[in-house]
């Protein structure tokens, strides 16, 4: 008796090469651009803030789709996300300043938009990467739309959502980029970093499931 086998998911190629190709832009930085730990830790902080607004997006996307009352939970919901994840990305930023900024923030801490601006100036190609991160996003969130995962997932869910990746990956990514300022940021080490980074959005688009056949007449559980 053979075997069964489970299909290949092919409705996951096209995710995961996106994936692939947009994460190898800071692979392309740090060999030829010269981007330095730093500016990759400050471009995957930047990161959050794009995922932020892909999040209210969604939110925005979900009360469009089931209408009613949810117009008002994403308002108050949304509301409640921008100000809490707002305040945990500006600590965060503040953390990332004071253990690897250096002279980039100038004569206050608090000025993150001006320490990413010079940053910005004074690394080649990094709006590249950052174009490479919203991109991305954006993929995320048209998936998010095409797969129905738009009436599946409800407001609450979406709050949440954000933060365990925070958590895990950057934390991660910080102790990481740590230990290469001590090692004085051999090349190497900062292409683990970018390595790092694209495994687990790899590991994300894996653990999508696997988008469910539409049955006529049935409404979508909860």
């Amino acid at each position: 008796m053979s075997e069964m086998k489970v299909p290949f998911d092919r409705s996951k190629t096209w995710p995961l090469a996106t994936t692939i190709l947009l994460n190898l832009v800071p692979v392309v930085g740090v060999l030829f651009w010269g981007w330095s730990a730093f500016a990759l830790i400050i471009l995957y902080w930047l990161e959050n803030l794009v995922i932020g607004v892909r999040t209210l997006a969604s939110m925005v996307a979900n009360a469009a789709v089931m209408g009613g009352i949810n117009w008002l939970g994403a308002l108050f919901i949304g509301a409640f996300f921008t100000v809490h994840y707002g305040m945990f990305c500006f600590g965060h930023g503040i953390f990332v300043m004071a253990l690897f900024g250096g002279n980039f923030y100038g004569d206050s801490i608090l000025d993150l938009a001006g320490a990413v601006t010079k940053l910005f100036e004074t690394q080649a190609n990094l709006a590249v990467g950052f174009a490479s991160i919203v991109a991305w996003q954006v993929v995320q969130f048209v998936l998010f739309i095409v797969r129905g995962d738009v009436r599946r997932t409800n407001l609450m869910e979406l709050m949440g959502a954000p933060y365990p990746r925070i958590v895990v990956l950057h934390v991660s990514i910080i102790f990481g980029g740590f230990v290469l300022m001590l090692l004085n940021q051999p090349v190497a080490g900062i292409l683990v970093l970018a390595l790092v980074k694209m495994g687990y959005d790899v590991a994300d688009v894996l653990r999508q499931p696997k988008q469910a056949a539409p049955v006529a007449g049935v409404a979508a559980s909860a």
